[in-house]
């Protein structure tokens, strides 16, 4: 029944609450703006709650070219407004014809205005200081100037923060906060450091403070006011809050542009150090694989080593074709020789073709079969170097992913020290803390900067291998896939990894397939059994060669031209042209031992390469059932630690309030905070090894999930599945 009636109270206070229509002027439409329009409503709600009244924005005035009084003007033509919200951040010195009947407040403002204004206006300010705020610049080397653009300030007070300002060795320029000033800065090299409520400036600027925490608290404070005005309480007209919270933020891009990327002195003093928002154009995994098997420079070597052995198995192919050499000879005789027959010819031109064709020869035989089996070697080589270019591509991709996910950890984690350092100043300052804890706080601040360093220095040396791998240009930036998104091309982990354990059956058929299959399809073992055959071949031949002979036949046509003083055929008794065709056979009888001791030496060869194909049998084995292990680990290792980083996450949030109320120490934060750090980034870790371990565990198999179709690699599941069966 009280449930009831407290139901029916509500009901009838929300009718009969008087509606207060509420008018807000904004820069102009955007997220910036909505998202002040939100927290406007909330804390509206919020200190009218439990009065008479229910305050609702009705109208919306957009700014264009700073019209704060066309806004006011149109506003104050609405007789159902009731209180005006100026959220602006441009100047707002001189608004007139403010009626007495309406609420005004101005709360965005910095440094004070006179006390000389109307009653029912409401201006919430906060002085500042820009020496604490800018001191780090005095270690930034090369800096000699600052340009600070202030939003809400009149030109009174930024002369006299001007001229109040002082900065060792810096000249600082205090102006109003614009797009044009901001750009002006960067063209001049200068850093700018920006205090303005309208966060899309945010990017344009060198460094800043961000101002979101002190919106809400200025926010605050003007609907406590104006609920203080209507409920005819004390209404503050000229309201002085804290300083803004010293909540520093820095540009990457910024900085890139005009050259000057801080120091860690500087860096110490940043809460956010903003990366470029330019989209780069993205790299998926597939993409990156296919460039690399077109591209890189490595393959495309062997492959012409493919395009090689071609040719040479045909030129040793082309030995056995039938053979057509032309053939001139000129004798020039002295005719002063004894030589010289008396009448004969001095000077004499011989000329003859001669076509030959090898019958039968066991060595151009042999030769054409190894050179036939060095072409399959190629072959397989290149095969071989497609593969590893797979795993290098794709290895060094996923570590990409890891270093980017790393860094996003580490990020997360600085913000997080740096909220800490300021609750411990606070507390300091307030006597509830100790200075060993601000020193501890900036300490572990410092290593979070050099974490973050070190995470950058290799996220950008694996982003230039990978441009290599590609052959790309070295400073081509991507932006990646997702761990998660680049789960979906592989086969042989979660498939082999969640349903089996060590030891178990189906764990020992499908180590049992693994060999098998990479047995089979290993190009270093064919590129081997090629070697031995050829080496077989060779032996062969060498054995033949006592008892089969060389055979060729040959033909020749020869036509003689006589220059002789007296014509042709002169002195001579048979004709100019004539031809000639024989059989030649070629069989050694003794050669020194060079035919015994070659085929020695063949068979010691030959025994070799049976060694080394065994050792190599035994070797890919051996690998294939240690990564298969370290898969399953690793599979076991990416659940536990996942399991591990949520808790301890979860773990961080409690002891994290629990220090910011003073229940515990600075030493129970940080080890809160260092097992969160260290179990998320374990987690991140064995995600990536998993992947890895399955990459190498292809690469051993010698196929590649990311190439294979959906049709094979449905064949190879199949395969494997039929396998576990039987």
């Amino acid at each position: 029944m009280i449930k009831v009636l407290f139901f029916i109270f509500l009901i009838n206070f929300s009718v009969f609450a008087k509606v207060l229509h509420v008018g807000v002027i904004l820069e102009h439409h955007s997220e910036s703006s909505k998202a002040t329009l939100d927290i406007l409503k909330e804390e509206l709600s919020k200190n009218f709650a439990g009065t008479e009244f229910q305050p609702q924005i009705s109208e919306i005035f957009y700014l264009t070219d700073h019209n704060i009084q066309d806004g006011v003007n149109k506003l104050n033509s609405n007789s159902k407004v009731d209180g005006i919200f100026i959220l602006t951040c441009s100047p707002l010195e001189n608004i007139k014809n403010l009626k007495s009947d309406k609420f005004y407040s101005v709360p965005l403002g910095f440094g004070s205005k006179s006390k000389n204004i109307s009653k029912n206006i409401n201006y919430v300010y906060s002085n500042l200081s820009l020496n604490e705020l800018l001191l780090p610049f005095k270690d930034l080397s090369g800096v000699n100037e600052v340009d600070v653009l202030i939003s809400n300030m009149d030109e009174h007070n930024l002369k006299n923060l001007e001229k109040t300002t002082n900065i060792p060795g810096i000249k600082v320029n205090v102006m109003r906060s614009s797009k044009e000033n901001l750009f002006k800065a960067s063209d001049r090299g200068v850093p700018s450091f920006l205090i303005d409520f309208n966060e899309e400036l945010d990017p344009y600027a060198y460094s800043g403070l961000t101002l979101d925490k002190e919106l809400r608290k200025r926010l605050r404070a003007a609907s406590l006011n104006y609920m203080f005005f209507k409920t005819k309480k004390d209404m503050g007209q000229i309201v002085e809050v804290n300083e803004p919270r010293k909540d520093i933020y820095l540009n990457s891009p910024v900085a890139s542009k005009i050259g000057l990327y801080p120091n860690l002195i500087f860096l110490q003093e940043i809460s956010h150090l903003n990366e470029s928002k330019l989209q780069s154009p993205k790299l998926s995994l597939k993409a990156a694989v296919d460039r690399a098997l077109n591209e890189n420079l490595d393959l495309l070597r062997i492959k012409q080593n493919v395009f090689t052995n071609y040719y040479s198995s045909k030129v040793a192919n082309s030995k056995r074709l039938p053979q057509l050499t032309a053939n001139v000879n000129y004798n020039a005789l002295d005719d002063t020789s004894p030589n010289v027959v008396a009448g004969g010819a001095t000077n004499s031109v011989t000329s003859y073709l001669q076509l030959s064709q090898v019958i039968f020869s066991d060595q151009i035989n042999a030769s054409v079969f190894i050179e036939k089996l060095a072409l399959d070697s190629s072959r397989k080589a290149y095969e071989q170097e497609k593969l590893n270019t797979i795993y290098y591509v794709a290895s060094t991709y996923v570590y990409i992913l890891q270093l980017d996910a790393q860094l996003k950890i580490q990020m997360s984690n600085y913000s997080l020290l740096r909220e800490t350092l300021d609750v411990a100043k606070i507390n300091y300052n307030v006597g509830a803390g100790g200075l060993q804890d601000v020193y501890r706080l900036e300490s572990d601040v410092a290593n979070a900067l050099s974490n973050i360093s070190n995470v950058k220095g290799e996220l950008r040396s694996q982003e230039i291998y990978l441009n290599s791998l590609l052959n790309n240009p070295q400073d081509k930036r991507y932006s990646y896939e997702s761990i998660d998104d680049i789960q979906q091309y592989f086969l042989l982990s979660e498939n082999l990894g969640k349903n089996f354990a060590f030891g178990s059956e189906k764990s020992k058929k499908i180590e049992n397939f693994l060999v098998k299959e990479t047995l089979l399809g290993s190009n270093a073992l064919q590129q081997l059994d090629n070697n031995i055959k050829g080496k077989e071949r060779e032996y062969l031949a060498n054995s033949r060669e006592r008892y089969l002979p060389t055979v060729k036949a040959f033909g020749n046509y020869n036509k003689n031209n006589l220059v002789t003083p007296w014509g042709k055929n002169s002195n001579r008794n048979f004709p100019d042209e004539y031809w000639e065709a024989g059989v030649g056979v070629s069989l050694p009888i003794v050669s020194g031992g060079e035919i015994h001791y070659n085929a020695q030496k063949i068979k010691s060869e030959l025994k070799s390469l049976e060694y080394n194909k065994l050792s190599l049998t035994n070797n890919l084995t051996k690998e294939v059932l240690q990564i298969y292990t370290e898969l399953l680990t690793n599979y076991v290792q990416s659940y536990t630690t996942g399991i591990s980083s949520d808790v301890a996450k979860k773990n961080l949030n409690i002891v994290k309030n629990l220090y910011a109320e003073g229940s515990i120490n600075i030493t129970d934060f940080l080890s809160a905070q260092n097992n969160a750090l260290s179990q998320e980034l374990n987690h991140v870790i064995e995600n990536f090894n998993l992947i890895n371990s399955t990459l190498k565990l292809e690469n051993l198999y010698g196929k590649s999930s990311i190439t294979l179709t959906a049709k094979e690699k449905e064949q190879l599941l199949l395969k494997l599945q039929n396998e576990i069966e039987n």
